[in-house]
């Protein structure tokens, strides 16, 4: 058994392991969502990342350093001395000490379309601080390749750096080929290709050859298009050599085309690419997320079977090396997606980790050979243990089978073999119906699906939520200027609220929107408990609030974004670490999750957005949502263990801008926020199916399946005996027997509906001598047998009560009087002789009555037969 239990606990170990993204939460609010950034690995745990572009900013200049530190990752953003234009799409280098960081080209807002020299950034780590290159603005430079996006920029790790290719725009596409000094920041032009092209990568080998894979070239007609994977350029650094290098596949496919995908060389040198897309237009446009790997000491591609969650289909990822086994593919974009994940693949397994912990790497998912191993080892070890279980113990096995055909095998007499067949082959059939009904009905339970029930009760006055107004595309002038954005609040009765206004830090975190219109200031209006709404008149706070929105008149082309929040589910108290009372519910996780979704400007309820100069109208209700929590109990059906979580619910309507606004008001716009209806709401989540209903359901289709069986073969007594006494064992069911044998005494009398009662209906059943007893001697064993019926039957089927109350009611006659009647006694003799009563039971009085009417007969022994049975 321990064996069996063993092979079945490692079977279920086994394939219950799962790989999934690397993923660490601390980064959702902290890493960029960018793509088209230049990078460079530093040294062999980090990579330094600059620009790219994001949701709302096409050129960003941040500059970042990701490292990893044992099986995770750490994220800053480096400080940084007169940093340079933002761009995307360039290219950079770490200089082989790791001082110094090169930035080259890509595309600014300065140098698009523009014929400039390659530009060329430095940054030094030890400073932090940037230099420019002196031949940025000398636009008559000879010798200098020209400003690019989209190019190839190869360190060798020494002193030299390979660029090729790259294009201007997606008309203008370079096929030339340079090498930059970095000790004399001079440039010398290569032989070239004899290939224009773009969105390509370029690895450097151990052995100094640069190898260029995918991207897009112009054909002879100088048409763009991909470049197909059978054929790659390997340029030899020591003999300035081109070579178009064949390769063949493993599998017999080579990889898709692709162009702006990403390369990493590995310590053997093969080199695997990650991502890119088909080249096309944005319309057309398709994404990859598959891993490719070229051997180039045979220049084999491999399209290995990769297990784990992939990323996301992208382009322009970052890309790096760690220890020799772990690739990381991170950030890039896909048509208007930027990403900010980190997915790192592990070379040896080739699948996609959740870290790099090695007992995680090494484990197999799925169904493995083991687990099918295993479980047929359990299986045949099963078997045999039942086999033996059942040889052991056939006496057993025997005795239950003879024992249930007892219990089940009851015809009544006179009725045929083929009546109590039907009747047996029924109750199975139907027995069979009942317990597919019930498995249904557990099953329908189980799987039941939640319901929400709302529950309305009215109220004079109801809380108020928190509310964030982010003024968006309004500059701040400062020194209390006017035109500044701000919020005032004020009720309709006059009552000002605008002490719960609080402006929110924005070093702290600033949300963006897609609009971009400017600068985002965000106030925070959020009232102490005892701020409420009421829906009467008086000393109160009043019914609405009314908020009154300032800022610079000028820009009419900016927003003001209004959020409503309940006041223990508002992410903004923990994001900017608001003092408060009242605390907030939220995990950090959600709030995390929250951040993201602001970021990208992707929340969708509860925000509004005000335009300058117009009248606007919100209403809510908030709401007590108790879900049900996931836990067994909440499937019987009363008193269910829920999750009290706070909701809002709101309405809103916006005025079209009055363009005469600004002539009577000083102010940018007007909002009035009030309660829908007063009254308290809950939004009850409930199973639409539980056990109890299920119980209603089974007790109806049992009742109806015995009803079916009573009409078809008739009614057949239920037994005063249930389960317990039936099927008890040992003692318990030697005291059963021996308290029926001592209550009612069987001495030499027949057992009733047993026995017959007289030797010529069964003579096997008799003793012998009993077929010659006399007749006094029958006749007394009748009288014991009809008492001892009686007992039973007031023991197990009969409630004596209402013979109790007849008894009593006879009690009660006084004497000489008659009982019952006015016409004479209860039970008259039929010779005018009183009836002898007893205490002996109900059917005593009749054999009283029988021995007063044999009193009269000359017959002794009829005479002794009576006496005997006066013993009753």
């Amino acid at each position: 058994m321990k064996l069996l239990a063993t092979l079945l606990l490692v079977g279920l170990w086994a394939a219950t392991l799962t790989d999934a993204y690397f993923y660490v939460p601390n980064f959702m609010s902290s890493l960029p969502f960018q793509g088209g950034s230049a990078f460079a690995q530093r040294g062999g745990d980090s990579i330094v990342i600059f620009g790219g572009e994001n949701g709302t900013n096409p050129y960003t200049n941040g500059l970042f350093q990701l490292q990893q530190t044992g099986d995770t990752f750490t994220w800053q953003a480096l400080e940084q001395q007169n940093p340079p234009p933002g761009s995307t799409y360039g290219q950079a280098i770490v200089s082989n000490t790791g001082s110094t960081f090169l930035l080259m080209g890509g595309l600014s807002q300065s140098t698009a379309n523009q014929l400039l020299p390659l530009q060329m950034y430095s940054y030094n780590f030890d400073s932090k601080s940037w230099g420019a290159w002196g031949g940025n603005a000398n636009t008559n430079a000879t010798g200098v390749p020209l400003n690019r996006q989209r190019f190839t920029a190869t360190y060798d790790n020494n002193t030299s750096v390979y660029i090729y290719g790259g294009s201007l725009n997606n008309s203008v596409i370079f096929g030339d080929f340079y090498k930059l000094d970095t000790g004399k920041m001079q440039f010398t032009e290569l032989p070239n290709a004899g290939e224009h092209r773009y969105g390509h990568t370029a690895s450097m080998l151990s052995d100094g050859k640069l190898v260029v894979i995918g991207g897009v070239a112009l054909d002879q007609n100088n048409v763009p298009d991909l470049v197909p994977m059978q054929q790659v350029l390997v340029f030899d650094t020591k003999t300035n050599t081109w070579t178009a290098q064949n390769t063949q596949s493993s599998g017999g496919s080579y990889p898709s085309t692709r162009t702006d995908h990403s390369a990493v060389v590995t310590s053997d040198d093969k080199i695997v690419i990650f991502g890119g897309d088909s080249g096309s237009d944005m319309r057309n446009r398709q994404y990859l997320n598959a891993i490719a790997i070229l051997d180039t000491k045979t220049w084999t591609w491999e399209i290995p079977t990769v297990d784990g969650i992939p990323p996301s289909r992208r382009s322009f990822a970052v890309s790096g090396s760690f220890d020799d086994q772990h690739v990381l593919f991170a950030f890039g974009s896909a048509l208007n997606t930027q990403y900010n994940d980190l997915n790192v693949f592990n070379l040896a397994d080739s699948k996609w980790l959740q870290s790099f912990d090695e007992s995680d790497s090494d484990s197999g998912s799925g169904v493995s050979g083991g687990l099918i191993a295993g479980v047929t080892i359990a299986a045949v070890v099963l078997l045999c243990i039942i086999l033996f279980l059942l040889w052991r113990f056939q006496s057993y096995i025997r005795w239950l089978a003879l024992r249930i055909h007892h219990d089940i095998w009851k015809p009544r007499t006179g009725e045929p073999v083929w009546a109590e067949t039907s009747r047996i082959v029924c109750q199975i059939f139907m027995l069979f119906l009942f317990v597919c009904f019930l498995v249904f009905v557990i099953r329908q339970a189980i799987n039941s699906p939640n319901v929400t029930q709302r529950i309305e009760e009215a109220a004079a006055q109801v809380d108020v939520p928190d509310v964030r107004f982010c003024f968006d595309g309004f500059p701040t002038y400062g020194n209390n200027d006017p035109r500044d954005p701000g919020v005032v609040c004020q009720t309709d009765t006059g009552y000002s609220c605008s002490g719960s206004i609080q402006p929110l830090d924005m070093s702290v975190f600033t949300p963006s929107f897609a609009s971009n219109l400017g600068a985002v200031s965000c106030f925070l209006f959020r009232s102490d408990a005892d701020f409420k709404m009421t829906s009467t008149s008086g000393a109160n706070n009043g019914s609405r609030m009314l908020f009154t929105f300032f800022g610079d008149q000028s820009v009419n082309y900016g927003r003001v974004h209004v959020s409503l929040y309940p006041k223990q589910m508002d992410p903004n108290v923990k994001v900017y670490n608001l003092n408060d009372d009242i605390p907030v519910i939220m995990s950090d996780f959600d709030v995390l999750t929250w951040q993201v979704n602001e970021r990208n400007d992707l929340g969708t309820t509860n925000i509004f957005e005000v335009e300058p100069y117009s009248y606007n109208a919100l209403s809510y209700n908030l709401i007590d949502h108790r879900y049900l929590q996931p836990v067994g109990w909440n499937y019987v059906g009363f008193s269910p263990i829920t999750n009290s979580t706070p909701e809002v619910e709101s309405n809103f309507r916006a005025e079209a801008p009055n363009p005469n606004y600004t002539q009577t008001h000083a102010d940018l716009a007007f909002i009035a926020i009030y309660p829908e209806s007063f009254a308290n709401y809950t939004d009850r989540e409930v199973k639409m199916y539980t056990l109890l209903n299920a119980l209603g359901f089974v007790g109806g289709i049992f009742g109806l399946l015995v009803a079916v069986q009573t009409w078809l073969f008739g009614f057949r007594p239920s037994s005063p005996w249930g389960l317990v006494h039936r099927w008890s064992v040992g003692e318990m069911k030697r005291s059963l027997l021996r308290g029926l044998q001592t209550s009612f005494k069987p001495t030499d009398s027949s057992i009733p509906l047993v026995h017959p009662l007289h030797p010529r209906f069964s003579m096997n059943n008799m003793p012998q001598d009993l077929a010659y007893e006399s007749e006094g001697q029958r006749i007394s064993r009748v009288e014991e047998r009809m008492q001892m019926m009686e007992m039973l039957f007031k023991s197990y089927y009969v409630n004596d009560e209402i013979f109790r109350s007849l008894d009593n009611a006879t009690k009660s006659v006084p004497p000489g009087s008659t009982a019952g009647s006015p016409n004479g006694p209860l039970f008259p003799s039929e010779k005018g002789a009183d009836v002898q009563r007893s205490n002996t039971g109900g059917f005593s009085h009749m054999f009283n009555h029988r021995q007063s009417v044999a009193s009269t007969s000359s017959d002794a022994h009829s005479q002794q037969n009576l006496n005997a049975s006066g013993r009753l």
